[in-house]
């Protein structure tokens, strides 16, 4: 994944939309539903490694609206996979299937890569791709398991110099799972970007060269550096991905000077304010940035920020304005892009898009089985819309319980379709009502901590690390790589 648009993340929105008279007792309302502010401090406590601060209460009390919402619209009836709706869920994989490939034309127009433009990357002091055999050993490994894994290092060894394929043994035995599915191999990186040891040695390496048993702070390796004519499919894969930078950025500058791209003067503060409150926002035409033929919104940040996830969000309100002009200039230098595209004919294919609304509507299906909302009592059409409501509102409520017992895990709305469902609702969200289910749940929770002392219950010590945490990775997702980096 090259570019900005193409980082995608699968959160629940921020935020409040005043719709209803705030009531102290009372921390959200969504749907004709409320939560309450000993609701909100029960779940709190009864949620493992959650703390007692307005960040998690936030979060929680975020994540009930949103799926409060959800469990209203299938129980009105409502088609959440129509064509119309699925369209804005997806937009940001409509925009980077788009953004690809009108990326991948502009590079074609390049000059074709060559099996010398390989050797050039593979013969340079700038790059190297390596290859290698993990035995893992943690740091604190007392002595007869760092001996153990010595011996297991020297066996493998021994195989390998005895003429064992290095890659097949890299899938068998290496203990590094972000490169034993690929047989070992790194990819190609610049001098000093693995720890010292490592480094030091794959350096060292002549062309088709392999180190003895070399020791780091991750364990045992051994490390090769494969011939030339082994990885050049993989060198001109990195050197085309390496050519995509420079033209990326070489493109979008002079796009943004050709459509003379302005940011506006009150664009960091504007940004801030919407950040701050997305549901006000969420509508805002207040331009941020403008450029020939058209104009970048607070709302279109508000979409974009939306498909790169909270974690963009939240670093952005600190980021000082020179960085958040530079931002509002690179998101408009894409939506340039993606009008470029759209100007070219560049077009997401039937297949492709039948392949997008299938999965997304999975993805509506496992909601559903997720909340227990699939269940013919939500949406039998021979009984009232009300009555559905009631269902679903305690469906709801059963969910939080088997969270708080630990049978499941909170699992927030996807982000875009929780934007959606916001739309046309009433919902709110009070701020005050909301530090005191904060100040509830402290309470609460010293209150465990003294009976749990009292009768011998071990507890953790401060600073320990919580149990699981509370915002689960979605389907498909993939967990960070681990190894030498």
């Amino acid at each position: 994944m090259r570019r900005v648009w193409l980082v995608l993340a699968v959160l629940a929105t921020a935020g409040c939309k005043d719709a209803f008279r705030a009531r102290p007792e009372v921390v959200a309302e969504a749907g004709g539903q409320e939560l309450s502010v000993d609701r909100l401090a029960q779940l709190m406590v009864g949620i493992k490694g959650v703390p007692a601060s307005r960040e998690a209460a936030e979060f929680i009390a975020n994540m009930w609206v949103d799926q409060t919402l959800f469990s209203q619209a299938v129980a009105g009836g409502k088609s959440l996979t129509d064509s119309l709706t699925a369209t804005r869920v997806l937009w940001p994989e409509l925009a980077e299937l788009r953004g690809t490939r009108w990326h991948d034309t502009l590079l074609a127009r390049r000059a074709p890569l060559t099996p010398a433009t390989a050797d050039s990357v593979y013969g340079s002091a700038e790059t190297r791709l390596l290859q290698h055999i993990l035995v893992r050993v943690e740091p604190n490994a007392e002595p007869p398991a760092r001996a153990a894994a010595k011996k297991k290092i020297d066996v493998i060894y021994a195989r390998v110099k005895g003429g064992a394929d290095f890659a097949a043994l890299a899938r068998q035995v290496s203990e590094d799972p972000g490169s034993k599915p690929d047989g070992g191999y790194l990819p190609p990186s610049p001098r000093g970007k693995f720890v010292t040891a490592f480094d030091s040695a794959g350096w060292s390496l002549a062309p088709g060269g392999m180190t003895s048993v070399v020791e780091t702070p991750f364990g045992y390796h051994i490390i090769r550096r494969p011939p030339a004519a082994e990885v050049r499919d993989r060198l001109l894969a990195f050197a085309r991905e390496r050519m995509g930078v420079v033209l990326d950025s070489i493109y979008l500058d002079t796009l943004g000077v050709q459509k003379r791209l302005k940011v506006e003067a009150g664009a960091p503060a504007a940004m801030r304010a919407a950040i701050a409150d997305r549901d006000r926002a969420r509508s805002s035409t207040k331009p941020l940035a403008t450029f020939d033929g058209g104009v970048l919104t607070v709302s279109d940040f508000l979409r974009w920020v939306g498909a790169l996830g909270p974690t963009w969000a939240a670093d952005l309100g600190k980021q000082p304005d020179s960085s958040l002009a530079s931002f509002v200039k690179l998101i408009a230098q894409n939506q340039l892009l993606l009008q470029q595209a759209d100007s070219a004919g560049i077009r997401v294919g039937a297949d492709e898009w039948a392949s997008l609304q299938q999965r997304y509507a999975g993805q509506v299906d496992t909601l559903k089985l997720m909340l227990d909302l699939s269940a013919a009592d939500i949406s039998d059409p021979s009984t009232t819309e009300s009555a559905r409501s009631r269902v679903a509102a305690m469906k709801i409520a059963s969910y939080w319980d088997r969270i708080i017992s630990g049978a499941v895990r909170p699992r927030p709305i996807p982000t875009q379709l929780a934007g959606i469902l916001r739309e046309n609702a009433k919902f709110s969200l009070d701020q005050a009502a909301l530090l005191r289910a904060v100040e509830v749940a402290a309470t609460l929770k010293a209150a465990k901590d003294s009976t749990a002392a009292a009768s011998g219950t071990p507890t953790l010590p401060p600073g320990a690390p919580p149990g699981a945490p509370l915002i689960v990775a979605p389907p498909g997702s993939v967990p960070p790589r681990e190894g030498v980096q």
